[in-house]
C-alpha cells in the first residue's frame, strides 16, 4: 500500500477547436493524489486498487471580434478509480516499479472562466460555449441553473493511467518512489446532446466532435509492503 503525489501537465484533445482559426492551446500546470492497495503475488507481479483525485483542465486564447485578446480557462476536478496491475523489481537498496491501472474518472466539479473580448456568437467552439453559458447564468435568477457547469459534462469517463520508474529502500518494507506518468480519458467528456433553459438550447452545436484529456508528468511517493506469516 502506499500514495502518490503527482505534478503534470494538462491539456484537452479537441479536434473541433484545434481546428478552428482563432483558438489557441495552452497546457495547464496541475496537482492531484493517488492512494494504492494492492497485493504482491510473487517478487515481481501485484495487484490492487487505486483511487485518486486530481485537477483537469485547458488554457485557451485567441482575438475575439474587436481585434482584442480573450481568454477562456476549463476546470474540472475528477476522482478517479481503477484496478492496478503493478510490475516490480528489486535489487539490493533499489528497485524498478511500474503501475498500470485502467479505471474511471468521476466528474465532482467543473468551472468555466471568460476573460476579454467576445468571439462570434454559437456553439461549437469551447470559447463560444463558455461565452454563451455565462451569459446566460449571469442573467439566471434560477440558482439551480449553476448545476449546468457540471450537467454539461459526461458524470463519468474511462480512463488510463500508466506510471513507471525508481524506487529506493529507505527501511525495511518502506520504499520511496520516483516515476514518470501519462493518463488519458476515453469516450466524450461532454454530454453532447444536453440542453438547458426554459427554451432548451442546445449545449453544444451538432458538429463538435468528442473531448478527452490527457495528463503528463511526475510522481512521488511512498509504498509500504508488508509480509504475511505463513
Amino acid at each position: 500500500m502506499g500514495a502518490r503525489v503527482q505534478l503534470y501537465q494538462s491539456r484537452f484533445s479537441s479536434p473541433t477547436d484545434a481546428a478552428t482559426h482563432g483558438v489557441s492551446f495552452d497546457p495547464t500546470q496541475k496537482a492531484g493524489v493517488t492512494g494504492f492497495f494492492s497485493w504482491g503475488w510473487n517478487p515481481y507481479l501485484a495487484t490492487g486498487i487505486e483511487i485518486g483525485y486530481q485537477g483537469v483542465g485547458q488554457d485557451l486564447y485567441g482575438i475575439g471580434v474587436n481585434s482584442a485578446p480573450y481568454t477562456v480557462q476549463v476546470k474540472l476536478h475528477y476522482l478517479r478509480t481503477g484496478i492496478a496491475i503493478q510490475p516490480q523489481y528489486e535489487r539490493g537498496v533499489w528497485g524498478l516499479w511500474a503501475s498500470i491501472s485502467p479505471g474511471f474518472s468521476f466528474l465532482t466539479q467543473s468551472e468555466l472562466t471568460y476573460q476579454g473580448d467576445s468571439v462570434l456568437p454559437g456553439n461549437l467552439t469551447t470559447p463560444q460555449v463558455t461565452q454563451t453559458l455565462l451569459r446566460y447564468l449571469d442573467q439566471s435568477t434560477d440558482p439551480n441553473d449553476r448545476l449546468i457547469l457540471t450537467r454539461m459534462y459526461q458524470r463519468g469517463v474511462l480512463s488510463l493511467h500508466f506510471t513507471g520508474g525508481l524506487r529506493i529502500r529507505l527501511a525495511e518494507g518502506v520504499w520511496v518512489l520516483g516515476t514518470l506518468f501519462y493518463e488519458r480519458s476515453f469516450g466524450d467528456l461532454e454530454r453532447k446532446g444536453y440542453t438547458y433553459g426554459k427554451e432548451y438550447t442546445p449545449m453544444y452545436a451538432p458538429g463538435r466532435r468528442p473531448v478527452q484529456y490527457t495528463l503528463t508528468g511526475i510522481q512521488l511517493g511512498v509504498q509500504y509492503t508488508v509480509g504475511l506469516a505463513r
